[in-house]
């Protein structure tokens, strides 16, 4: 019974906040097109490809598994588009709680225009995105009160619950971009997502649970403290329904050379954890890794582990193409 009443607490959480609030990632500038639509495109060339893995609460017997796979595209239609550019870009997320469980797949596809303005050092980029969302559950690997037979939990006996095993919907983003480069030494950037716009459906149970608009609001600035080293003050605020979250953080970039870039930095979720992530960089591919250290009532429950998350980005060139605006600050850690 010892060993069943952490990882009951711990579905059972996972559970009611898969409701709450939504997938994230502590890297979450390492995932754009999860963050926020009006980042399709925004890269250092023309295309990027990404990957991200996230494994938490691994000192549980099966600890709970997002993995995701992301692709965007700027200067689309460059013939047709004249002002501007046109980015397009998908993202899949595949989460996954205990023993399979409960999986939620999301595939969403985005949509973003640039534009710049006072010789592209006010830079704009609006973005919406649509897709498909399926949640699933397995009750024959959960067990409920009406499953104990006086000694033991006893999976041949009924649960009692009239369960759908899946369900899905349309969902919908929307959000803006904004950055500033008053000099070539200081970049701002600044954000604002809306998620779930149509506040779809979603429930295993009879009756019905609204997902909740989320609001999604990040920014910070870049600081070039010599030609090498640059410092990165970021902020992120998550709001969905009564949940509320803030991540609060600095981060260090240094160029050893054109090719070669060194990031890190610590992050606080205020209340929830803290987080040191650390990023690597040659030539055009980056690699990130990060570790939360939770500090929320969780600590005791998951031994003091909380989450570790791994990012893996390819930003590459089309020939020779060079875009002529906008150039946006492309916000890392």
């Amino acid at each position: 019974m010892k060993k069943f009443t952490p990882l009951f607490i711990l579905v059972f959480a996972y559970c009611s906040l898969s409701f709450a609030q939504d997938i994230h990632y502590s890297q979450f500038y390492s995932s754009p097109l999860s963050l926020n639509p009006a980042l399709t495109g925004i890269n250092d060339c023309n295309y990027r490809v990404g990957v991200m893995y996230r494994n938490q609460w691994k000192s549980v017997s099966i600890p709970y598994k997002t993995p995701s796979i992301s692709f965007d595209i700027n200067n689309v239609l460059p013939k047709i588009i004249k002002s501007g550019i046109l980015s397009l870009g998908v993202i899949v997320i595949n989460d996954q709680a205990g023993e399979g469980a409960l999986t939620n797949l999301s595939i969403l596809g985005s949509i973003a225009y640039q534009h710049g303005f006072a010789d592209n050092k006010f830079n704009l980029s609006l973005g919406v995105q649509g897709g498909y969302v399926q949640k699933r559950i397995d009750p024959s690997k959960l067990t409920f009160e009406t499953q104990f037979n006086g000694t033991s939990f006893d999976p041949a006996l009924s649960n009692g619950e009239n369960i759908d095993d899946k369900f899905g919907y349309a969902d919908f983003n929307a959000g803006i971009y904004l950055s500033y480069s008053p000099t070539h030494a200081v970049d701002i950037f600044l954000g604002d997502a809306q998620s779930h716009l149509t506040t779809p459906k979603e429930t295993f149970l009879s009756g019905t649970n609204d997902l909740h608009l989320r609001t999604t609001i990040h920014g910070g600035l870049r600081i070039g403290v010599t030609d090498k080293l640059s410092i990165i003050p970021q902020a992120l605020y998550l709001m969905q329904s009564k949940a509320r979250e803030t991540n609060l953080g600095l981060g260090l970039a240094y160029a050893f050379t054109p090719d070669v870039h060194l990031y890190a930095g610590v992050y606080d979720r205020i209340k929830d954890a803290i987080i040191p992530q650390i990023g690597f960089e040659y030539k055009r591919v980056r690699l990130g890794l990060s570790y939360d250290i939770n500090t929320s009532s969780l600590h005791n429950i998951a031994s003091g582990n909380s989450a570790f998350e791994i990012s893996l980005m390819y930003t590459g060139c089309l020939g020779n193409i060079t875009l002529d605006q906008p150039v946006m600050f492309c916000p890392r850690y």
